[in-house]
């Protein structure tokens, strides 16, 4: 067999496949992952942020349009931040602190996959973990999730290895990892990855109390209860001494307040088991096996108390929290996957109709993704080479189907991670197509350039805030003007109007026109892509004609 074979068979000597697995990995999360302009909404405060930090030279406090942004904690702005300071403030310097982080969650799921089981379960758990549906979504959004899930997962191992070993340094280092994961997203967080080592010490031996306390004394709460607080809530402390109230308001809302005060249309109890039915995709399907086996198997579950505790914990708690957001979900996915590992490790079907929805929930998600690549590339009218990818998985699916292997389960695990591997090449080539109905840094190129335009002269937008616009234009923008409003200001009058406002502006010159996509926000991903190839098409309903209009005093 070939050294090539046994690689995508997951066959290998075991550092070689690790070593493997990653390269291919990191290749498809930093393919094409920086030339897209920056996202509209949330991808824009975090990148207008860090651009104020640097033209004011205040890295504390965040302001996003000039306007105090208190809502979220530093961690993710400072590590844009650095990334900035080395490679400039673009978009691959913005999101590569991001994906890089996304790489590095991925890591150590393996870490904690071979850690709990053996150097084969770190294995499994890397594939599960790389292209889940969900992790995808953000794996280069430069958002506080992924930096969450990389601080989030480095908790976890540190904590299971402190465990395992015996060893307090490494709870020393969990507790800095937590701190660092309060720094990110807030202190929630202290109490959800609280929880869930509180219940893994309680359920992990005996139930006495002398081994809890032994395990209670392993955790050296006495020194990493204040090192958790010494990082995480130094800067909500500097915040609060220097805003007062004015902070405090505004970041309690966004945390606890959003748990527990925000409005809602009522109890939604099922709400987060929803999202973990789809959200690593296109395991769900083994997840939810493994699920009902450990339900039914009750007995025989402590080879997964660890990853019950992180899931059953964060299902409570953000089930009872009002405030529900799908991405809440994302750092469960490595407690989900480790679920999965031990059987494909060991288990082996005894009846024709267990063996049949086993495989089944590995491959038939692969068929489908196979189908929604041939479908990818016909609906977005891709290259022709592009059929390549959905060729190779039909290849790969015979291949792996008459394969003769002693463990039939590495070559399930493996079916739908090389599948969705060619479907991600091949999307990935049609990103850079969506930028010419995304002209925001044509924007800012024309302002740059021009002589005439007052660096300090705002931008107004007439009937809504395009969020990215105060990034590329690097300066204030004035949202929601009505053309009236604009055609009578009396200063130095810089603005972005629609086609059908011109008439109404007098003594203006237009620097530049365009297409805009017409919807405040791009993250309806789909319906963003089918409207820029509607537009490809000649179909420019979902766009608006917009003119960057100047006029002197």
């Amino acid at each position: 067999m070939s050294n090539f074979s046994k690689l995508i068979s997951l066959e290998a000597d075991h550092k070689q496949q690790a070593r493997f697995l990653m390269l291919v990995i990191s290749l498809v999360y930093l393919f094409n992952f920086h030339v897209n302009d920056i996202w509209t909404p949330n991808e824009s405060f975090y990148a207008e942020a860090v651009r104020e930090m640097f033209e004011s030279g205040n890295f504390f406090e965040f302001y996003y349009n000039y306007e105090p942004r208190y809502n979220k904690p530093p961690l993710t702005y400072w590590l844009i931040a650095g990334s900035s300071s080395i490679f400039g403030l673009n978009e691959f310097a913005i999101r590569l602190p991001i994906v890089l982080m996304g790489i590095g969650s991925i890591w150590f799921t393996y870490l904690i996959g071979r850690l709990l089981y053996e150097p084969k379960g770190g294995i499994y758990a890397m594939v599960m973990m790389a292209f889940s549906v969900q992790l995808l979504a953000v794996k280069q959004y430069a958002s506080p999730e992924m930096p969450l899930t990389f601080f989030f997962t480095l908790t976890m191992y540190y904590f299971l290895k402190g465990f395992t070993l015996h060893k307090s340094r490494y709870m020393l280092l969990a507790f800095i990892m937590l701190g660092l994961a309060t720094l990110t997203k807030g202190f929630p967080y202290i109490i959800v990855i609280g929880g869930i080592i509180g219940l893994y010490t309680l359920l992990k031996g005996p139930l006495s109390w002398q081994r809890i306390w032994m395990d209670i004394k392993l955790l050296k709460l006495h020194i990493g209860i204040p090192l958790v607080l010494l990082i995480g809530l130094s800067w909500i402390i500097f915040m609060f001494l220097k805003n007062g109230t004015e902070f405090w308001e505004i970041y309690y809302r966004e945390t606890f307040g959003r748990a527990l005060n925000k409005k809602t249309n009522g109890p939604k109890p099922f709400y987060y088991l929803e999202v973990i039915s789809w959200s690593i995709l296109p395991y769900s399907l083994a997840f939810l096996f493994a699920l009902i086996k450990w339900i039914k198997d009750r007995k025989k579950s402590a080879p997964v108390l660890f990853p019950i505790c992180w899931l059953v914990v964060m299902l409570a708690i953000f089930t009872i929290a009002k405030g529900k957001i799908p991405t809440y979900m994302i750092q469960a996915h490595p407690a989900m996957i480790l679920m999965i590992v031990p059987l494909l490790l060991n288990y082996e079907p005894k009846s024709n109709l267990w063996r049949v929805l086993w495989s089944g929930s590995f491959l038939l998600p692969a068929v489908l993704i196979l189908i929604a690549n041939v479908f990818l590339i016909i609906q977005l009218h891709l290259h022709p080479l592009t059929y390549i990818t959905p060729v190779l998985g039909i290849i790969l699916l015979g291949y792996f189907h008459f394969k003769k292997s002693q463990n039939k389960n590495q070559l399930l695990v493996a079916t739908p991670f090389w599948i969705i591997f060619l479907f991600l090449i091949c999307f990935a080539t049609m990103l850079p197509r969506l930028e010419k109905f995304r002209p925001y840094d044509d924007i800012g190129e024309v302002l740059q350039m021009s002589s005439s335009v007052n660096p300090e002269t705002p931008i107004m937008i007439e009937g809504t805030l395009i969020h990215n616009i105060p990034f590329y234009a690097k300066r204030f923008a004035e949202r929601d003007k009505t053309a009236q409003q604009i055609n009578n200001n009396n200063d130095e009058t810089l603005a972005l109007v629609r086609e059908e406002s011109l008439p109404q502006l007098l003594g203006f010159d237009s620097l530049w026109s365009g297409l805009i996509y017409d919807f405040p926000s791009e993250s309806q991903f789909a319906k963003f892509i089918m409207a820029c190839v509607n537009a490809e098409n000649g179909d420019f309903s979902k766009f608006a004609k917009y003119h960057l209009v100047y006029r002197n005093q």
